[in-house]
């Protein structure tokens, strides 16, 4: 069984939505078999008037996060706001900004474009479409990728996307030669002790307008201490912190 890093917590709430700060290895919904951990299970627990909105089998919940990917998640507190974010980011009003580690050293930024699909029904991983492959379900995806800083063959980026395919950042960097660190079901080559299981790819913030008020909001989720202590051993940590500084 996945261990997850910590348990979730509760980084923004009120009325209509809430925000969770999501560890790496654990699930975001509940398989169907109901054995597994999964932050929906912990929402639950913890605000059991939210079982009834939205999707009854993933309830409040309204988007998805791979299993070892930590940061921002985004909830609702009744259906009308369920709805809302749902639409939200089926139109791609909501801005998803991640930090990634990857490997090779990045000088400008570029926006990868390229539609992703998978092999197979049950694939394990996407593949980004070429003409000469065919794919199931191959939809449009969006990634820009901006360096914020190089050091020992590694970037760290900041990655701007508002289209939502499985794995789209992940699938996206390693066709363009510089997977995630850590991310062996994508091709990276260089590990690092510290991050365990997991790969260095964390949902940052999530910017949006509020579903009732029509405020701005920027939802933050800042990098967990063991990633943090990885940018530090690598130089990268004052990068970071400039980022971060620029939302304060």
């Amino acid at each position: 069984m996945t261990v997850p890093d910590e348990l979730p917590r509760i980084i923004f709430e009120d009325e209509i939505i809430l925000a969770i700060d999501k560890p790496a290895g654990i699930h975001v919904f509940t398989s169907s078999a109901g054995r597994q951990e999964s932050v929906c299970r912990w929402l639950l627990a913890l605000r059991p008037e939210l079982k009834d909105v939205g999707d009854k089998a993933a309830p409040a919940i309204v988007h998805r996060m791979d299993l070892f990917t930590s940061g921002a998640l985004l909830a609702a507190k009744n259906n009308q706001a369920y709805k809302d974010l749902r639409r939200a980011f089926s139109d791609k009003e909501i801005s998803k900004i991640y930090i990634a580690l990857v490997e090779g050293e990045l000088s400008q930024a570029t926006t990868l474009d390229r539609p992703i699909g998978a092999r197979y029904r049950r694939s394990k991983i996407v593949t980004v479409s070429e003409n000469s492959r065919r794919l199931r379900g191959v939809r449009p995806a969006e990634t820009r990728v901006e360096p914020l800083a190089t050091s020992g063959g590694l970037t760290l980026c900041r990655i701007i996307i508002r289209t939502g395919m499985r794995h789209q950042i992940r699938a996206h960097l390693a066709h363009h030669g510089h997977p995630v660190v850590g991310d062996k079901d994508y091709g990276a080559q260089i590990t690092v002790d510290e991050l365990g299981r997991r790969f260095f790819l964390h949902a940052w913030s999530l910017g949006l307008n509020h579903p009732q008020s029509h405020e701005s909001l920027i939802l933050t989720s800042p990098i967990p201490a063991r990633l943090l202590q990885i940018l530090e051993a690598k130089g990268l940590s004052d990068s970071y912190l400039e980022q971060v500084a620029t939302f304060s």
